[in-house]
């Protein structure tokens, strides 16, 4: 079966945000005991995630009491949080944005006389929060035949919406509202994101023969997704797993699109993504199944990362024209093995909410794992060892920082209100340190007897690598955002958006091809340099054309970005023994 999934599919900006929020409060101390007043949003297996963090849920007011409360995203109406804010220890105000906008214009009209009219539900928590602005003079509808119901002779009416409504809903409401109230004001309140996945659920629509919607059977957002995609006469879906689906009725499809409410996280996608691939599968969809599975487990035990980096330092050999061994791939390779595997044991938390089966995975095999990725940083001691006393000094160095990355080092009284208290605290640390290990690892650990003679060479490939890995770093931080945005900041793609995170790739690749192709023609370093730009442009047509593809293959994608890597130094060892011919 073909799964088309769409690319709003998952968290909206105002979730996200609200788990932030709520997540960096659990782990203040000062800060507890911790709940949400109410569900903080509509998904029961993310909630599951927030109380194992320590974060209840309080279904009434005097269950906030003495308790720090975050209020949901959906928002409170006004009354509630000045109750709230006398019986808590403190507030935290998670409400999203774009709630608090609408929350803002009602109260404008409202002291100014106006009626409200909601085009929402009435029982949703967004709506309930909403009334408490209107003065008591606003009316929740659903349809353009509700205002039949209402009033000719008020003169002053404001029609505002849900920020999750239906768009041709709130537009039927609109042309009526217009004819019976023409002094009436009007503001779509229907949040961006909600549009926009409206949109593209029916262009999807156009292309699939049935859609699967992920996301809480009581989520407004994610109701309305069904909706709309039934509206566009496609048979529809609506699960909240893929225990939900029923096989006999979808494997009579080829074609299938998903898509998502604003509340689900990646990882319930991706999950009903891989069991409507299993579905009736062709002879040919199983080959490809089989080979992504193998490229998914390469990423799974990070032996693609460390075969990438043994390999790069063939790269910067035939770049630099400096002689290499053996034993510099062999130390390159368990480097960056032993690092992967141990930071990602030890910040386990971001995987679990990025791919709960990896990280599931991971804790099946703990115990190899561990003692795998500390035979490895052994091995890699070791390797250095042989190669110069200074190099293994140099390695007994990188290997200290890389260990203790995400190891809390202060931890004494004085500093306890601080924020950084890990070098992964450190905003956007991850994307910038990994190069630079890798670099100094490729580049400077195999040469560092040649620094005198060949410095100018070596610089010039400490720069072109330093470049080359950061782009690829940050493209595998744009796979794993959603976990990342949710337990920290240590990427430019949490700490900057993804939008300005691909600019950022997107001039990273140009650098990288300006300076390859310079360095070329300057002579900095060998004609192979021109290789680091074809790189670039390959980086570039994967970032272009994976975005699509981003919460479906994700792991399989790692595979295909180290897999540049690997040819590039597949491509310096050819190069070496053909210079050496």
């Amino acid at each position: 079966m073909k799964v088309i999934v769409a690319e709003t599919a998952g968290f909206c900006q105002g979730v996200r945000t609200a788990l932030e929020m709520t997540l960096e409060t659990a782990r203040s101390p000062e800060k507890k005991p911790l709940c949400t007043f109410g569900p903080l949003i509509h998904n029961r297996q993310v909630l599951a995630m927030l109380k194992e963090r320590g974060v209840d849920e309080a279904a009434t007011e005097q269950e906030c009491r003495n308790r720090w409360v975050v209020i949901r995203a959906h928002g409170i109406p006004p009354e509630q949080r000045r109750r709230l804010k006398a019986m808590a220890l403190g507030l935290i105000d998670a409400t999203c944005k774009r709630v608090a906008r609408v929350q803002a214009i009602i109260r404008k009209y409202a002291r100014k006389g106006y009626h409200t009219i909601i085009v929402g539900d009435a029982d949703h928590a967004e709506v309930i929060g909403l009334m408490g602005y209107t003065e008591g003079r606003g009316v929740v509808v659903h349809s353009p035949q509700d205002l039949d119901r209402l009033p000719d002779d008020w003169p002053l009416v404001l029609l505002v919406s849900q920020t999750t409504q239906n768009e041709d809903l709130f537009q039927a409401v609109e042309a009526r509202f217009r004819k019976k109230f023409p002094q009436g004001v009007v503001e779509n309140t229907i949040c961006g994101a909600t549009h926009e996945r409206q949109n593209e659920i029916r262009r999807l629509c156009r292309h699939v023969q049935a859609m699967v919607i992920v996301g809480g059977t009581h989520s407004g957002n994610t109701i309305r997704l069904a909706q709309t995609a039934r509206e566009c006469g496609v048979p529809t879906y609506h699960v909240e797993t893929e225990k939900d689906l029923d096989p006999r009725e979808l494997s009579r499809y080829h074609t299938v699109g998903v898509s998502a409410g604003a509340s689900t996280p990646n990882w319930m996608i991706r999950h009903v993504v891989r069991y409507l691939e299993s579905l009736e599968p062709a002879p040919r969809t199983v080959h490809i199944a089989i080979w992504r599975r193998r490229m998914e487990k390469l990423a799974y035990t990070n032996a693609a990362s460390a075969v990438a980096a043994g390999l790069l330092t063939a790269a910067v050999s035939a770049l630099t024209r400096l002689p290499i061994g053996y034993l510099p791939i062999i130390m390159a390779a368990f480097y960056a093995f032993a690092m992967h595997t141990l930071n990602r044991y030890i910040d386990r938390e971001a995987l679990q909410l990025n791919d709960p089966l990896r990280a599931a995975y991971y804790m099946k095999n703990r115990t190899a794992f561990t003692a795998a990725g500390i035979a490895a940083a052994f091995a890699a001691l070791v390797s250095a060892g042989l190669h110069g006393p200074a190099t293994g000094l140099f390695m007994v160095l990188i290997l200290a920082f890389g260990s203790l990355y995400a190891v809390p080092i202060f931890q004494s009284r004085w500093i306890e209100q601080a924020t950084i208290l890990k070098i992964k605290d450190i905003p956007g640390s991850k994307t910038f340190t990994v190069p630079l290990a890798w670099a100094s690892v490729t580049v400077w650990l195999p040469h560092l007897g040649d620094v005198p003679l060949g410095f100018g060479r070596l610089l010039y490939a400490f720069v072109l690598v330093f470049l080359l890995v950061l782009a690829r770093t940050a493209f595998l931080d744009c796979l794993d955002i959603q976990g990342d945005r949710l337990v920290g900041r240590e990427t430019i793609v949490v700490l900057w958006g993804e939008q300005k995170a691909g600019l950022f790739i997107a001039l990273v690749l140009m650098l990288l091809a300006a300076a390859s192709l310079l360095g070329t023609y300057w002579k900095l370093g060998s004609p192979f340099g021109i290789f680091f730009a074809v790189a670039a442009a390959v980086y570039g047509v994967f970032f272009r054309f994976s975005r699509g593809r981003r919460i479906k293959d994700a792991a399989y994608l790692e595979t295909l970005i180290e897999s540049v890597l690997m040819g590039l130094g597949l491509l310096g060892c050819l190069w070496i023994w053909l210079e050496s011919l």
